[in-house]
């Protein structure tokens, strides 16, 4: 498919590849921020749902699941760099982009402190926010078809 999407795009002047770039990246933001907000991997697998909460004596304070993620759902925290050659879809702040790659890499990060101001450390699991699932190609197809009739 690459090598197929690669030549139309070579038949297109820098500007129409930019913009083509431009609304391929709007449509993979759009379709992974519904992912992120049904709480589904990009391959389709759902992703591990939250850990159960405890008070100081280890009492259930708030049960598991529910919606991850609430903030880096909106498409103000996602930017979209397109040229000519391709397109990049970012955090775009550095406090969005430590966040999501927590749980996108499965890093440890500081969840709290003790008492005596000891670092409370949590290893997340990997929940994979950003990448190509199978009807992103679709998507790609269709766009591409777009850009072709636009030209006719």
């Amino acid at each position: 498919m690459d090598s197929w999407f690669g030549r139309i795009l070579q038949g297109l002047e820098p500007g129409q590849r930019k913009k083509a770039a431009l609304k391929l990246g709007q449509a993979l933001r759009r379709s992974n921020l519904k992912r992120i907000e049904a709480n589904v991997q990009p391959d389709g697998s759902p992703m591990d749902p939250r850990k159960p909460r405890k008070d100081a004596r280890g009492r259930l304070r708030k049960k598991a699941g529910g919606k991850m993620f609430q903030g880096l759902r909106f498409a103000k925290h996602w930017r979209i760099d397109a040229d000519q050659d391709g397109v990049l879809i970012s955090a775009s702040s550095p406090v969005v982009d430590r966040n999501a790659s927590v749980s996108q890499f499965g890093e440890t990060a500081i969840v709290g402190r003790l008492r005596n101001r000891t670092p409370v450390r949590y290893r997340y699991p990997e929940r994979r926010l950003l990448g190509f699932g199978p009807e992103d190609s679709d998507l790609a197809l269709q766009i591409a078809s777009d850009m072709i009739e636009a030209l006719d």
